[in-house]
């Protein structure tokens, strides 16, 4: 074989020309030489850095090519490894750090390096031992010991330890990496602090057991963020009504499918907030215990909103807006297709005026079962299509 055959199918396929020679054939010191005269030619240097027979020579000349894939490949080498960790250049230390053939001694030397990159790639080696990890885990700069995070071998104990890291971005991310031990779960869900808590609160892999002591949380960061991340029971939700905050509340107000009794509990604590009687007031499944208060003591957008409201639950309410309401309000209540019962509507015409009696008309609304006051009421009305109203009653 010629210098050029070698070339011309190392800057073809680099990576076929390196696994074909490494299981194939063993090629001529003196063709490796040739071949290394020129190493700024593509694939050349990565190739003599994956030949098990180049010379040391220059093997050590690679090292301090600054080349991340070279030297990624030289830190395979354990005739080249070992002079990588001592190296005076930070990217072949990094390359060392990064090696699956690091040996326990080794990563000790690298543990202790001045460089923090060099650190951190030691940091996500999955190869390194307990011991290693322990000593990183101590290190003074938080973003390596966060580091030490990724790491798919990374002992619980550790893990857990981090969990109580006086730095608080490190302290955050082992409580929101993605496979957090039951154990560190176990110890951080029982804890009162605020941060630990939120944290946790977002996780999807919390059991009904963790959820459950979580809901117990004094802190309204933690309730709001359980009720957007996890399902929670009734119980739990009526606990939120009473220690919450008005975001809590308003943040259980969001949901349509409020109970009467959580509904009592929320509007017990925080019925004097005006923001939480006005979504009482717009809400799909508002029952009567809170909308007759709402009636009574809303000022006019809260009635107003109490009249347009489609829930089921709000006979007695509409009634009494019915009953108190001006003629603006008695028209809205009239587009609500919730509010023409017969009680509703012969409130509405005895209270009134001749422009509420012509709404009436123009909806069509059966007047059959008013009372006789209502009819008589129709009937003296000046516009034909009232009185018809009140004729079709008294025909029935």
């Amino acid at each position: 074989m010629t210098i050029e055959d070698l070339l011309q199918r190392i800057q073809t396929d680099t990576s076929a020309a390196i696994r074909f020679y490494q299981q194939h054939a063993t090629i001529d010191l003196g063709l490796l030489r040739e071949l290394a005269k020129d190493l700024t030619i593509p694939g050349v240097a990565l190739f003599l850095a994956s030949m098990p027979n180049t010379p040391s020579r220059i093997l050590e000349t690679l090292e301090h090519s600054g080349d991340t894939v070279v030297l990624r490949q030289l830190a395979l080498n354990p005739n080249c490894l070992q002079r990588m960790v001592n190296s005076q250049d930070i990217p072949a230390r990094i390359a060392a750090a990064q090696s699956r053939k690091l040996t326990p001694q080794q990563a000790q030397t690298l543990v202790k390096d001045p460089d923090v990159a060099v650190r951190v790639e030691l940091a996500k080696n999955p190869t390194i031992t307990a011991s290693t990890q322990m000593k990183i885990s101590q290190d003074p700069v938080p973003f390596v010991r966060m580091t030490l995070l990724e790491n798919r071998k990374l002992e619980e104990e550790f893990q857990i330890g981090l969990g109580d890291d006086i730095d608080t971005i490190v302290h955050l991310a082992a409580l929101l990496v993605p496979k957090l031990s039951d154990a560190s779960k176990n110890i951080w869900v029982k804890e009162s602090e605020e941060l630990a808590q939120l944290a946790l609160s977002r996780r999807n892999d919390l059991t009904p057991e963790h959820v459950a002591l979580l809901a117990k949380s004094q802190h309204p960061s933690v309730m709001l963020s359980l009720l957007a991340h996890q399902q929670l029971p009734e119980v739990s939700l009526e606990g939120f009504a009473q220690r919450g905050d008005e975001p809590t509340a308003l943040a259980l107000l969001k949901r349509n499918d409020l109970s009467p009794a959580l509904q009592k509990a929320i509007w017990t604590t925080h019925s004097e907030k005006e923001a939480v009687r006005m979504a009482f007031a717009a809400h799909p499944a508002l029952c009567d215990e809170v909308g007759i208060p709402l009636a009574k003591q809303g000022n006019t957008p809260i009635r107003q909103a109490l009249a347009e409201n489609l829930s089921e639950n709000l006979p007695q309410t509409r009634l009494i807006l019915a009953q108190q309401g001006d003629n603006a309000l008695l028209k809205i209540l009239l587009a609500n297709p919730k509010c023409h019962s017969n009680d509703i509507l012969d409130t509405i015409i005895i209270r009134g005026d001749t422009v509420v009696h012509c709404h009436i008309a123009a909806r069509q609304l059966d007047c059959c079962g008013v009372s006789d006051q209502a009819r008589k009421l129709l009937l003296q009305s000046p516009m034909p299509a009232v009185q018809a109203l009140a004729k079709s009653t008294s025909e029935e």
